[in-house]
């Protein structure tokens, strides 16, 4: 009896999970692009800081990319530090079950 309700639930929910697991691959991938992408616009801040002296627009765009760079920063390590966070309490879970 179980088995034809457990196939209904799985055909109605197999787009929404699969819809799921797609967003996180995303993410996943969306992250690995910032990450490559820091290093190049922490070169672009250095020389754009020793121009910065020179010029009022270069001045303006800096701040601006230095705030941009900033949140992307505090957004990587807030996410590297819930996925450590959630390592630990696997691991603790783990621990205790043994």
């Amino acid at each position: 009896m179980a088995h034809p309700l457990l196939s209904t639930i799985a055909e109605q929910l197999g787009p929404s999970i699969d819809s799921e697991f797609s967003l996180i691959a995303n993410v996943d991938e969306e992250v690995r692009k910032l990450e490559s992408k820091l290093p190049t616009v922490q070169a672009i801040l250095n020389d754009a800081e020793k121009r910065q002296v020179k010029e009022e627009t270069v001045k303006l765009w800096l701040e601006k990319l230095k705030d941009v760079y900033n949140k992307i920063n505090n957004v990587l390590n807030e996410k590297k530090e819930k996925e450590e966070e959630e390592e630990k309490a696997e691991n603790s879970t783990a621990k205790r079950r043994k």
